[in-house]
């Protein structure tokens, strides 16, 4: 039985914004999970400043999770209001896999995730199953 189906559509220098007001650190500490941050920290170390490179997978790295928790979080609800770092992103075999803290719980038993980017776009959609 399907509980929900999420979608979402970032564009990226939304995203960008939120970086250059809430600082790296800070947006990454507030959206991802204890998980997800270790992963952050690992790819990309605090330096005093990130080349150009490094700072566009450091945004689409945010930018993935962020779609992806976003979809998730329309997907449950209103059975649950998810928060941010209730939700982890990892990948297997490079493809996005989704994790729901107390998930279980919320009468969740799988979920798919789709994700794709293109220029300043990134959509995600999550579909939980129950």
């Amino acid at each position: 039985m399907i509980l929900g189906i999420g979608v979402d559509l970032l564009r990226l220098p939304r995203m960008s914004l939120l970086i250059a007001k809430r600082g790296r650190e800070g947006l990454a500490r507030r959206i991802l999970s204890e998980e997800e941050y270790s992963v952050f920290k690992e790819k990309f170390p605090t330096v005093p400043s990130l080349d150009q490179v490094q700072q566009e997978r450091q945004l689409m790295f945010l930018a993935k999770r962020w779609c992806i928790k976003e979809a998730a979080y329309k997907a449950l609800f209103p059975i649950c209001k998810l928060q941010w770092k209730q939700v982890t992103v990892s990948k297997i075999q490079g493809k996005p896999v989704l994790h729901i803290e107390n998930g279980k719980a919320y009468g969740v038993k799988s979920s798919h995730v789709s994700l794709s980017h293109d220029g300043d776009y990134v959509i995600a959609q999550v579909l939980l199953e129950g």
